[in-house]
């Protein structure tokens, strides 16, 4: 996988973030980005993933 999963599901925060979507929403557009990045992840890791580091990738790429 290729940059760090804080940048990863920062980037993805973001991007959702600038269309509007809500915290729900957020989290889903980053467990996709996540799976997009590394094929061998399972959804439920990339769930786990992105509910153990939302809060800091949120707040270190707050826009």
């Amino acid at each position: 996988m290729n940059g760090s999963l804080i940048e990863i599901i920062g980037s993805a925060i973001v991007a959702a973030r600038r269309l509007g979507l809500d915290c729900a929403e957020e989290r889903d557009t980053a467990r996709a980005v996540l799976l997009a990045h590394d094929a061998s992840l399972t959804p439920g890791v990339a769930r786990i993933l992105v509910d153990q580091l939302y809060s800091q990738a949120a707040g270190d790429y707050a826009v």
